[in-house]
């Protein structure tokens, strides 16, 4: 089970755990840039990784979590975006 996530998102874990590494990498990441669109988390701080920038993010409760940029497209990402968009719509989470 996915354990990585801020509580905010645990609601996620089932979704998540069902996916291969790259497409959880890439939920896990746009969930981020969401809860940020949405003011439940900042972005602290972007730093340089082994495979490209590092996001630090605190949520709205205080937790930091970081995570890197995974390789997409921006088609990719405005798709994810989109899906993970009206799942939170349907859920009132924004």
């Amino acid at each position: 089970m996915t354990t990585d996530l801020p509580p905010e998102l645990s609601m996620f874990a089932p979704m998540l755990d069902a996916q291969p590494e790259p497409v959880r990498a890439m939920i896990h990441y746009c969930l981020a840039l969401a809860m940020v669109e949405a003011g439940k988390a900042r972005l602290v701080e972007t730093v340089p990784g082994d495979n490209g920038p590092v996001l630090i993010f605190e949520s709205s409760a205080g937790e930091q979590f970081s995570l890197a940029r995974p390789t997409m497209t921006a088609e990719q990402e405005a798709t994810v975006k989109e899906m993970l968009r009206e799942i939170l719509d349907e859920e009132d989470w924004l």
